[in-house]
């Protein structure tokens, strides 16, 4: 993916264990509030690890200049239903919010990076077999979309990656990178396009990268500048 030289990165399911690979391709900070850093050269990209949650965020060293990092809370660990008769515990979930400032623009830049609960949807709809589940995803885009709206409400260039587990999800105020593209190909399977980067306007160009998740990974282009 890193070959086609995307601006901003965000990856999902990157926890501790995997965190030295990062090293090999920028610098390494971790949040919220930790001094550690694991070595690594000085280009291409500024990499920020989230103690816990696994929603990695990068950007290019050349382009960016880092202004803050944190982690918001999506949901508390719970009881669900995601098992037929027996309630599981579901760990919590998180977003990473970073600001950056753009050295070609002086704009700041809001990546908003998430994961949200799997296992929800069915045949296109919420599943109704597992109410708990489906209604902590529900919590899970509400605040979602509220930390969206107040990157915006802040003069932000926003774009918001991540992988919903909902093939359709919508946030008011960006644009999805599958908009007009129904037909294309999708992340999961043939056609379900779970993994997305909302963005400021329509998609110019979507680019699926095979690796090594059962998720193609998705690249976008926008005409606007600075597009991850």
């Amino acid at each position: 993916m890193l070959t086609l030289e995307p601006d901003l990165v965000g990856l999902q399911e990157w926890y501790p264990r995997r965190w030295r690979i990062l090293g090999r391709t920028g610098r390494v900070r971790f949040s919220p509030g930790a001094r550690l850093r694991l070595p690594g050269n000085a280009a291409p990209y500024l990499w920020n690890a989230p103690v816990l949650g696994g929603c990695v965020v990068g950007a290019r060293a050349d382009r960016f200049e880092p202004i803050s990092s944190r982690v918001r809370l999506l949901s508390r660990p719970g009881l669900s239903d995601r098992v037929a008769h027996r309630r599981t515990m579901e760990p919590g979930r998180i977003a990473t919010v970073s600001v950056y400032r753009d050295l070609l623009s002086d704009r700041t830049v809001s990546l908003v990076n998430f994961h949200l609960v799997s296992g929800i949807q069915a045949r296109g709809s919420y599943r109704q077999d597992r109410p708990a589940l489906v209604e902590r995803h529900q919590h899970e885009v509400l605040v979602l979309r509220t930390i969206v709206e107040e990157q915006l409400a802040l003069g932000h260039v926003v774009h918001a990656t991540g992988d919903s587990n909902f093939d359709g999800l919508r946030l008011p105020g960006l644009t999805s990178a599958w908009e007009g593209r129904d037909h294309h190909p999708g992340t999961l399977g043939s056609l379900r396009k779970v993994d997305d980067v909302h963005g400021p306007g329509p998609a110019e160009v979507v680019t699926l990268v095979t690796t090594g998740s059962d998720h193609r990974a998705i690249v976008v282009r926008r005409p606007d500048p600075v597009s991850p």
